[in-house]
């Protein structure tokens, strides 16, 4: 459940009240990853409070502030047990370079492959991708070196995420991204806004805003190798689409 960010956090938080209903409600236990953020501790105990405000049953922090850490079976135990472990936003380069590769990089994939719910807002959106956005700048047109790419912790194979997509103009980015890696569909998500990816692959969105599809898998021309420094490039055959929240289940095999 990628987020685009600054969802609401007052008195009806809807994003983060349907995530607490999938992960069981009352019977829920949430882990926070507050790695990506500068001030973790701080925000993992804002969360921790909305999150027992919405009824959940335990919270639970982990915290790694390096990788010895996050490969430290002793700290990880909270996801034994865990219904739901939700990243918070920050630095999605910060956060991916404490857990990637490790044992905690390693569990949220394995559990995510069994079932179990993860929710990422802003970075921690970014970061459930295998080929990730790690920053990149705003702007309309795809350009040459208008984003850099790193490895996510590939919890979904078929997306590119972007957050706080409209308020901070980044179609520009989100195309440049699949254009670099075509086949692959950008998911652009705008803030206070979620989507739900459902085990069978099926697309919900939730929330006040949008959510961009490009789709490059139908992809005819893609001129990026021929762009210089920061020009602009030529690509066709990319399928846009902007959902908003009563729009129809949109399935990934579809697209």
């Amino acid at each position: 459940m990628p987020i685009g960010g600054a969802e609401d956090k007052g008195a009806t938080c809807r994003i983060l009240d349907t995530f607490v209903e999938i992960c069981g409600k009352t019977s829920a236990h949430i882990v926070i990853i507050p790695s990506a953020s500068s001030i973790p501790i701080d925000v993992a105990h804002f969360y921790q409070n909305i999150f027992y405000r919405l009824g959940v049953a335990e919270v639970s922090i982990i915290h790694v502030s390096d990788r010895q850490q996050a490969n430290l079976e002793t700290g990880l135990q909270p996801l034994q047990n865990a219904t739901g472990v939700f990243i918070t936003g920050g630095d999605q380069l910060r956060l991916i370079s404490l857990i990637g590769g490790t044992r905690l990089g390693e569990i949220l994939y394995q559990r995510s492959l069994n079932g179990m719910p993860i929710a990422g807002t802003s970075a921690g959106a970014s970061i459930m991708s295998r080929h990730m956005i790690a920053f990149g700048r705003s702007g309309p047109q795809p350009s040459q070196r208008m984003v850099q790419m790193a490895s996510g912790l590939g919890l979904t194979h078929s997306l590119i995420i972007d957050q706080h997509f409209s308020q901070r103009n980044r179609l520009g980015r989100l195309l440049t991204a699949v254009a670099l890696n075509p086949g692959l569909i950008g998911v652009g998500i705008d803030e206070n806004t979620a989507l739900i990816i459902r085990p069978d692959d099926t697309l919900e969105v939730i929330g006040s805003g949008t959510v961009t599809v490009a789709d490059s898998q139908g992809l005819t021309y893609n001129g990026i190798y021929a762009a210089k420094r920061h020009d602009t490039f030529q690509v066709q055959g990319i399928d846009i689409r902007v959902l908003r929240e009563d729009d129809t289940l949109l399935s990934l095999k579809a697209v």
